[in-house]
């Protein structure tokens, strides 16, 4: 059985958030709007796609005769439809229902996450649609679609995903647009189905969007992220965010797995710590 196990990463930019509130502000830097807002939007779709997550491997465990496991909150209903394990197309159905629910997580959700499956994560080909439903997490209305693809395997014989991202999150200050490409190679890991922490990816790709304040903004990985499953931060590679004449850039490091990262915030520059 080939077991899906999610990409579980870290929000890519939430350490900017620690940097605007760890390092001087510069003058002239009105636009660390943007670095917050893509920080908040990349980490509302990274919660829609976890949820998706936790329901397909729920869906496997279901349709394969095991007992579904409780990485969901609890007052998460999951429907199934075809219910077996080897029919596809599969639309799996994570509701949270029409209040406030507290997770797991310390996250409170309401609405529904549909996911629109051609197939297990593993299986060259297969195509996820995430797609949320008046979904809600703590009050910020999350809408558009999340979608995977697996490439199959790469000339390096490593398995490679596309994800695209295209919504907007609404929040208590205002709407954010944010639009995605990521290419995620699976470099380390994939032969040990049973063990998802010694996981390890490389990320490539760009975003754009604007800010509540509508200043356009636009993000680029200008060396591959190393994401480890086992590691709470990123662990190497460094990206960029522009936003009129303001830009911040983050190296995250040659590979340990610490919280340290070198900010640059129009040519100063830091050594933070991330959260």
């Amino acid at each position: 059985m080939k077991r899906a196990f999610f990409l579980l990463i870290p929000a890519l930019f939430l350490s900017l958030i620690v940097v605007i509130s760890s390092c001087k502000r510069d003058r002239g830097s009105d636009n660390y709007r943007s670095a917050i807002d893509n920080a908040t939007a990349e980490n509302m779709f990274n919660d829609v796609f976890k949820q998706a997550s936790d329901g397909i491997i729920a869906a496997e465990d279901s349709t394969d005769g095991r007992a579904v496991n409780s990485m969901l909150s609890t007052c998460a209903t999951i429907t199934i439809n075809p219910f077996d394990f080897v029919t596809f197309p599969k639309t799996i159905t994570v509701d949270f229902g029409t209040t406030n629910c507290l997770g797991n997580d310390g996250r409170y959700r309401r609405g529904k996450v549909v996911m629109n499956t051609t197939g297990w994560y593993r299986d060259s080909g297969t195509v996820i649609t995430v797609t949320p439903e008046n979904y809600y997490v703590n009050d910020n209305f999350v809408q558009g679609t999340k979608t995977l693809t697996n490439n199959g395997h790469n000339t390096s014989g490593n398995l490679t995903y596309t994800l695209q991202v295209n919504g907007t999150v609404t929040t208590s200050e205002g709407i954010i647009y944010w639009n995605s490409t990521r290419q995620h190679e699976w470099i380390e890991g994939e032969s040990t189905v049973l063990n998802p922490w010694d996981d390890v990816y490389l990320i490539t790709g760009s975003a754009d969007g604007t800010n509540v304040q509508g200043e356009d903004f636009d993000v680029v990985i200008n060396t591959p992220l190393r994401v480890q499953v086992g590691c709470r931060w990123i662990t190497a590679g460094s990206m960029t965010l522009t936003s009129g004449d303001f830009t911040i850039s983050v190296d995250y490091g040659s590979g340990a797995c610490d919280a340290d990262a070198v900010v640059t915030i129009n040519g100063n520059t830091y050594n933070i710590v991330m959260m």
